[in-house]
């Protein structure tokens, strides 16, 4: 029995072409709750709900006239430019482990501007990558933050929402997370207005890919260490080197090139490096300390209240972007991947129709390029 899928774009023009981010936002916002992720799918997978009714088998249309809230909430089906930007701001912090993401969690709760967090941690045993709810500065303090290691984080937003019973929640993410909760929260999809209600504030930190657990076996069998001896992994994109500081503060290094195999698919296809649709971005590329960029009001409000808690210290108000600006140009030069990935699903669909198009001739010879 044919079904019609309502997951067809999702699986069309993400899933089946390594477009998928993995953040999780369809599954947490599939309205039927059949979208779920399996290990080392690449993408979510969709449920199949069979029945036997008498003799007939009977293949179940569980998305049958749904408002596509997986759609809505992807990143991978729109266009993104570059986004806007209010002030840029070098900061420290006295946090022990020098976080800033953390110290602007912190004083947004103080402040009541969010009342919990969606955040990035890690398992000690394994150092494989966990979400946490956050309510309280104790639970965020003893968060060990983005570790470059990936977890489709959107997919808590439920438990979020629904068991924390949180109004007001920070959502903590690269790029790709931010985009789609961006998407979520200017979409007017009535399936999605119980996100938008509940969704404060995106922070954002700069990216340039994030890496399969493959990269944790790669650092212990290299190093000749277990999982539980690795405290942090950083990327110093300046001299293209991984950093892993273990737990005797030792401080090993690999070559980006090397571990280049390790990251995700997805990230291939993803043009933006300095989360250009967050409230608030955060990152480090060449300067003592994080640069921070304000983007809406709510990000601005965010910076100023970790300044009044002094949870931040400003070190320089007026920064130079030229290694800022190299890294958000060498992340666009993706966008060719973009168009041939355009170039290929206008073939396919024109095989498919059994069509001859002349514009897919002129799309095939742009290629050259």
């Amino acid at each position: 029995m044919e079904v019609r899928e309502m997951v067809e774009k999702l699986k069309k023009y993400v899933w089946f072409v390594d477009r998928c981010s993995e953040c999780g936002a369809c599954v947490s916002t599939c309205a039927k709750n059949i979208l779920k992720f399996t290990n080392g799918s690449g993408h979510p997978i969709q449920e199949t709900i069979e029945k036997n009714i008498g003799l007939t088998h009977i293949i179940a249309d569980t998305c049958f006239f749904c408002e596509k809230p997986c759609e809505d909430s992807c990143p991978r089906l729109k266009d993104w430019d570059l986004g806007p930007t209010i002030q840029k701001t070098l900061v420290t912090t006295e946090l022990p482990d020098g976080n800033v993401v953390n110290a602007l969690i912190v004083s947004s709760l103080r402040r009541k501007l969010i009342d919990g967090a969606i955040l990035w941690d890690i398992d000690s045993d394994s150092f494989r990558p966990v979400p946490r709810i956050v309510v309280d500065e104790e639970y965020v303090l003893k968060s060990r933050g983005y570790q470059h290691l990936w977890y489709p984080i959107l997919a808590v937003l439920n438990d979020a929402i629904y068991k924390e019973r949180l109004k007001k929640i920070a959502v903590v993410g690269p790029p790709c997370v931010v985009q789609a909760v961006r998407s979520i929260l200017t979409s007017t999809n009535s399936k999605l207005k119980m996100y938008r209600d509940s969704i404060r504030l995106i922070i954002g930190f700069f990216c340039d890919g994030a890496y399969t657990q493959q990269l944790v076996d790669e650092i212990v069998d290299r190093f000749d260490v277990k999982p539980y001896e690795i405290n942090t992994i950083s990327v110093d994109l300046r001299n293209k080197l991984m950093r892993i500081v273990l737990q005797n503060v030792l401080v090993k290094g690999i070559k980006m090139s090397e571990v280049r195999k390790y990251m995700k698919k997805g990230c291939a296809h993803c043009t933006d490096f300095a989360a250009e649709w967050a409230d608030i971005s955060t990152g480090k590329i060449d300067f003592e300390g994080t640069l921070v960029i304000t983007r809406t009001p709510v990000g601005q409000k965010c910076l100023e209240y970790a300044l009044m808690e002094k949870m931040l210290r400003v070190l320089q108000v007026t920064v130079g972007m030229d290694e800022l600006q190299k890294l958000i140009l060498d992340k666009e030069r993706r966008k060719r991947v973009q168009e041939i990935d355009s170039t290929l699903s206008s073939i396919l669909n024109s095989l498919a129709a059994r069509e001859y198009n002349e514009e897919i001739v002129k799309m095939l010879k742009s290629l050259r390029r």
